[in-house]
């Protein structure tokens, strides 16, 4: 029989939204900035407050008030299903991108609030991506002090025309409540250096961000306080059940140096894309130069299960 859904207006909702297959979702920045920017103009245009976001490898972890369960399934679809439909079309991949539900789980006294808000910001360090939260850059906590945390300040008098530009269009945009597209981020990233492509990115996020910082503070005594907790415990999370994740983002990191130190940043953004008899090769050479396994290795690349067994993968990779 299955379990009723929890949910009460107006609390706060940890809400968790897994790949199908568990298959890697985000590989560039790109990949990130995408998929906030439509975070963004779907909060704008509906009744829920976002006060804690933290993109992971595979999944995503919010923290979210609704005053009805309908507006809060309303947004997670339109979400989940405009950034796989963009997505799939950057990447060439057809198909389910997210599982059809997400988790969440209501957390309606301050005790489980600040539990759960601690879980969310500290999902990265207990991955191993960083080791302070706030070194994180897609848990976005450090954007509540700063709006260039990554970066140097950005000071017209010493950007250049093309950044100056760059950030005509991102106004623009924003004034106009519409998403980011890859290939526009594409041309951005032709025309700056990488110092003004890093500052760029704080921008945009920055500029972007539907956070309500305010609210995720307010569960602690201050933004020093709430980083302070998070330094003392990773919090708890027993009402939502995470799947168990072979794939951590050691292994990823590792995949991604390989990668990187044998192809071009614009082979690695496309590497999903790529027909299925290069991925096999690509999964030899991850199999021989990696701890990856071939399983790992799947995920990785979007090599469906079914073409795994049919070409023995695990002999094969």
């Amino acid at each position: 029989m299955k379990r009723r859904r929890k949910f009460y207006n107006g609390v706060v909702n940890h809400v968790y939204q897994r790949t199908v297959g568990g298959v890697h979702l985000f590989y560039t920045m790109e990949d990130c900035l995408v998929f906030l920017s439509i975070l963004s103009v779907c909060v704008r245009s509906s009744n829920v407050r976002v006060l804690e976001l933290c993109l992971m490898h595979n999944h995503i972890h919010l923290l979210i008030i609704a005053d009805k369960f309908e507006e809060l399934s309303s947004f997670m679809q339109r979400l989940t299903s405009w950034y796989a439909m963009v997505y799939n079309a950057e990447h060439g991949r057809k198909g389910q991108l997210f599982k059809k539900n997400f988790g969440s789980a209501p957390k309606w006294d301050m005790k489980k609030q600040r539990s759960a808000a601690i879980y969310v910001g500290n999902n990265p360090v207990e991955k191993g991506f960083c080791k302070a939260a706030e070194e994180c850059r897609w848990n976005f906590l450090v954007y509540a002090k700063s709006d260039h945390p990554f970066s140097k300040p950005m000071l017209s008098t010493k950007s250049s025309r093309n950044l100056k530009a760059c950030v005509t269009v991102i106004d623009s945009l924003i004034d106009l409540n519409l998403p980011l597209r890859y290939p526009m981020l594409s041309y951005f990233r032709k025309r700056l250096d990488a110092k003004e492509y890093n500052q760029l990115v704080d921008y945009i996020i920055a500029r972007y961000l539907p956070l309500d910082y305010e609210g995720l503070i307010s569960m602690f005594k201050s933004y020093e306080d709430m980083i302070m907790a998070m330094y003392s415990t990773t919090g708890d999370e027993f009402e939502i059940k995470e799947e168990r994740d072979d794939f951590s983002l050691t292994v990823f990191n590792e995949m991604m140096r390989y990668m990187r130190g044998r192809y071009s940043e614009e082979f690695v953004a496309k590497m999903i894309s790529l027909p299925l008899e290069e991925k096999f090769q690509i999964a030899s050479e991850l199999r021989a130069h990696t701890c990856a396994s071939s399983h790992q290795i799947c995920k990785f690349l979007h090599i469906p299960i079914q073409r795994r067994a049919n070409r023995n993968m695990r002999t094969k990779c």
